[in-house]
């Protein structure tokens, strides 16, 4: 099996109730649909929105590279909670989009 290289755009959370910010993730699979299944289970990625991948597509081995590299030094893959991403301003308000849907809470007065 020949191995490909992928680039995943995810939905990914811990930006505040109802909004998200978009993220590239660079993923070795055989195939465009493996690589969005391994981003969809990688921290950060909101696991349960149907639409948390939002774009797959197949890169060259240097820009695999390039792109790990980027996301090691992307502050917002380094911070571990809301208040270490607010105190480095890993996200930029310009990046943060809401839900187009409110998702319905699973609560007792619901």
């Amino acid at each position: 099996m020949n191995t490909k290289y992928f680039k995943v755009q995810a939905k990914c959370g811990h930006v505040g109730r109802n909004h998200y910010i978009l993220k590239w993730f660079y993923v070795k699979a055989l195939t465009g649909e493996e690589a969005a299944k391994v981003v969809r289970d990688k921290p950060r990625v909101k696991h349960d929105h149907k639409d948390a991948i939002r774009n797959v597509v197949k890169i060259i081995f240097e820009d695999y590279l390039i792109g790990l590299k980027a996301n090691l030094e992307d502050m917002y893959f380094k911070c571990s909670n809301k208040q270490e991403q607010e105190f480095y301003k890993c996200v930029k308000l310009e990046e943060i989009y809401p839900e187009e849907k409110e998702k319905p809470r699973n609560a007792w007065w619901n």
